[in-house]
């Protein structure tokens, strides 16, 4: 673990020190000054993000944190999420589909903690569905139990890793490298938020036609 945050913290800081010494000592030239502090901004702010997701993860894991259950609207808070996240979703001209079963489904959940789940997993979709591809977010219910899926039309992850994608840092694409977003610890907090509801998680996936996310989360009745 500590090996693999070396590694995450490594890079983005020899990128910043790299173009900041560039620009002190002139090696990059004024009119690419934007152009690089641009990066630096990006890596530092990425860097924030990888802290923020190590100590959040660390109080997780560690009991410290916990959850405030409410009653709210599931079906609204995806809607609330997928505007969230609409400059990314159009980006790749991606389309989202959401299937509700019902015009309002009431859960008992940290409202706050679930929208990091479901922003989360829609985040991730779209990193690994190609463009103009499509995104699919459902929600019913079964008994007192809700069940809110997203799947998407992805590049999919191979049945040897599929056990693996909760762990922390460990990266099911190979490509994973050149996004500048992510942290890889998105899946590790979203399995501990869901284990701290004492709900369960999973995940079903085929090579090169998709990946669907299932969550369950208990059931108010209207």
């Amino acid at each position: 673990f500590i090996a693999n945050v070396s590694h995450e913290l490594r890079t983005p800081m020899t990128t910043i020190r790299g173009f900041v010494e560039g620009v002190l000592d002139g090696t990059i030239p004024p009119e690419k000054h934007k152009d690089y502090l641009t990066i630096v901004r990006d890596e530092a702010n990425r860097l924030s993000r990888l802290v923020n997701d190590l100590l959040d993860l660390a109080r997780m894991e560690a009991g410290e944190s916990k959850i405030s259950p409410v009653y709210f609207d599931i079906n609204e808070l995806i809607r609330r999420s997928i505007i969230k996240l609409e400059n990314i979703i159009m980006s790749k001209n991606i389309e989202v589909m959401v299937n509700l079963e019902e015009e309002n489904t009431i859960v008992n959940a940290d409202r706050d903690a679930i929208e990091r789940v479901i922003i989360n997993l829609v985040h991730n979709a779209v990193k690994f569905t190609p463009d103009n591809g499509k995104i699919t977010l459902s929600v019913w219910h079964k008994k007192d139990k809700v069940f809110i899926s997203v799947e998407d039309s992805g590049v999919g992850i191979d049945k040897e890793e599929i056990d693996l994608i909760w762990e922390r840092f460990h990266k099911s694409d190979k490509s994973r490298g050149k996004d500048k977003t992510g942290t890889g610890l998105g899946l590790a907090i979203v399995k501990n938020i869901i284990n701290e509801h004492n709900q369960t998680i999973w995940v079903e996936s085929q090579k090169d036609i998709g990946t669907k996310f299932t969550f369950t989360l208990d059931r108010i009745h209207g």
